[in-house]
């Protein structure tokens, strides 16, 4: 008998630590998430991305309760099969970094198309974030900082 008391005595203690640990402890944090839309072609030249040359690139910004839209008009080959990641999050000098790179997954042509790429970057916290664009990463073609920006989350 007193080992059965000695046994409910215990595991109502463990009960009672974990439940006022669970009612003190600090949800941790989640991850920012990366959704993204990539839109058709929206006009076609026939011209050419040339080794080193500049893209075509501008980026309108919308801030929401713990997100951040961005609408990147990107102008890029056509045949292009564009992909985005958010590739870094980290904190420097007060500010957290958040670097979303572009990667074309398709090929390489002739004609060149404005693409609307649509993105938003949600579960976030307050603070001061700066923004860049990377790409658009290719095989061997160099890359670049197309855009880049701060924004203040409250």
């Amino acid at each position: 008998m007193k080992n059965w008391i000695v046994a409910a005595t215990i595991v109502l203690a463990i009960g009672l630590l974990s439940l006022i640990y669970l009612s003190t402890s600090k949800p941790q944090p989640t991850a920012p998430e990366l959704t993204y839309e990539v839109g058709g072609c929206l006009d076609q030249v026939m011209d050419e991305i040339r080794r080193g040359a500049p893209i075509g690139s501008v980026v309108e910004v919308e801030v929401e309760e713990s997100s951040i839209k961005l609408l990147h008009h990107l102008r890029y080959v056509c045949c292009a099969e564009i992909r985005v990641e958010l590739e870094t999050v980290e904190e420097v000098d007060d500010q957290i970094l958040l670097r979303i790179r572009e990667r074309n997954a398709g090929e390489m042509c002739r004609c060149i198309c404005d693409y609307e790429v649509s993105m938003k970057i949600s579960g976030l916290k307050p603070g001061t974030y700066k923004l860049q664009v990377i790409g658009v990463e290719f095989e061997d073609m160099p890359v670049e900082v197309l855009w880049e920006g701060l924004v203040k989350m409250r």
